[in-house]
């Protein structure tokens, strides 16, 4: 009967706790929603939206594509206008692949605002999306909460210093340090913090984080030499490069990107193997170093497969609009490979390098730590 008691009490406790955590993501998510008065920029509500057809125009490839004009009216929730209505425009195309289709409701940053005729009218600069951006943090948070427990409080607190680290790494590099060294020491702290905030302070954490390191050495070195001796790169197509640029400043970016985009994945392989371990020799003190080692390679081949796949989805997955209007335009695939995505490709292929580096090095860590204690035979 206690039992049943305190079962009844866990789920009421359980309850309050989750209906708390909602109504405070709503709330947060309704402030988000509702911040206009933070913003400098002026921002309009659409109230009312009237389509209208306006011609169709053929492509090269035969295609043919309509075109329409929205007037909008919207009423304005900020500066010295708020309160009152705005009369905008908008045209649209309908494949909507370099346009926007307003709809009721919708935020949006308008600017040149005029009177004329005692009607306020101005353009359309871009869509107010915060809160979707809050919504979806919200529901990550949230999800972390009631799957992880306390352990999903600490990795939002990890991702969360995280940021700040990353924030402070890239004002540092606006005073004029040098970006490839600031990666490198932001990279060791993001896996001392990832390991110990999360695994806690044990001998598998260091174990894991020395492998880290090693892989993460290992990867930066090879792509490194191979940039040396290899021909020079072209970075004309590497994301927000400022033009005109130095190679060396191009080369030491390029490989910052390698160096931080290589930090989760090998965190992720070297903690799972060390942690096989730990548990292989508390369940059996008496293994040999053979069965150790032949067991984690096991593993290692089960998880390899699909790391190396979230590593491809992740890296090039965000090119495949890119893939599509290119060949639609009759742009070769490899042409596409060659300067468009190249630097994704690049980075997906040391990200795989190095998830399969984390394997031997992580190997090698629990044999030289757990080898000695181990019996031959």
């Amino acid at each position: 009967m206690i039992n049943v008691n305190n079962e009844i009490k866990i789920r009421k406790l359980t309850i309050i706790k989750a209906s708390a955590i909602i109504l405070i993501s709503l709330l947060l998510f309704f402030l988000v929603y509702n911040n206009y008065s933070l913003y400098d920029s002026t921002i309009a509500k659409v109230t009312s939206v009237k389509d209208s057809f306006l011609y169709s125009k053929d492509s090269s490839l035969g295609n043919t594509e309509d075109y329409y004009r929205q007037d909008i009216t919207a009423e304005i929730k900020n500066g010295t206008y708020k309160g009152q209505l705005v009369t905008l425009q908008n045209t649209y195309a309908e494949s909507l692949v370099y346009d926007n289709k307003y709809a009721v409701g919708t935020s949006l940053f308008i600017e040149k605002l005029a009177e004329n005729n005692h009607k306020l009218t101005a353009t359309i600069t871009e869509v107010k999306r915060d809160y979707y951006v809050a919504g979806v943090i919200l529901i990550l948070v949230d999800l972390l909460i009631f799957v992880g427990g306390l352990q999903g409080i600490f990795t939002i607190i990890c991702l969360a210093v995280n940021v700040s680290l990353l924030y402070i790494m890239l004002l540092l590099n606006t005073w004029g340090i040098n970006i490839f060294l600031l990666s490198s020491v932001i990279s060791i702290l993001f896996s001392c913090i990832v390991l110990f905030l999360i695994n806690g302070k044990n001998k598998i954490t260091f174990i894991a984080l020395c492998a880290t390191l090693a892989s993460i050495a290992f990867v930066t070195l090879l792509a490194y030499i191979v940039m040396r001796f290899t021909s020079d790169i072209d970075y004309e197509f590497l994301e927000y490069l400022i033009h005109p640029y130095e190679r060396s400043d191009a080369d030491l970016l390029f490989l910052s990107e390698i160096l931080m985009g290589c930090v989760g994945v090998i965190i992720d392989i070297s903690v799972t193997i060390t942690s096989c371990a730990s548990e292989l020799i508390k369940k059996d003190i008496n293994i040999t170093r053979e069965a150790l080692i032949s067991s984690c390679r096991e593993l290692s081949d089960d998880i390899s497969g699909a790391m190396i796949n979230v590593v491809f989805f992740t890296n090039v997955s965000s090119c495949i609009p890119l893939f599509v209007i290119s060949m639609q335009n009759e742009i070769g695939f490899a042409t596409v490979i060659r300067y468009n995505v190249f630097f994704e490709v690049a980075r997906f292929l040391t990200g795989s390098i190095g998830i399969v580096a984390a394997i031997p090095f992580s190997i090698l860590a629990v044999y030289l730590s757990y080898g000695r204690r181990i019996p031959k035979c």
